[in-house]
């Protein structure tokens, strides 16, 4: 399951290429193989969900599917 948590480092996020022109969207990064955390761009202070690589496939087939 996510949890939320607060960054300890500074990673390199990239943002979602569903980014709306007023800059409301999310950051990810891959931590580790198995690890992406996510976090809000606009609350980059706050804290980050992270997910397990099966998690992050789990929601990304979730919200395609919900897209459609």
């Amino acid at each position: 399951m996510a949890t939320l948590s607060r960054e300890t480092h500074a990673p390199t996020w990239r943002r979602s290429s569903y980014s709306s022109v007023q800059g409301n969207c999310v950051e990810v990064v891959n931590r580790h193989p198995c690890e992406v955390v996510v976090r809000d761009s606009k609350q980059r202070a706050c804290a980050v969900l992270r997910f397990t690589g099966r998690e992050w496939t789990h929601l990304l087939v979730a919200l395609v599917g919900h897209r459609n």
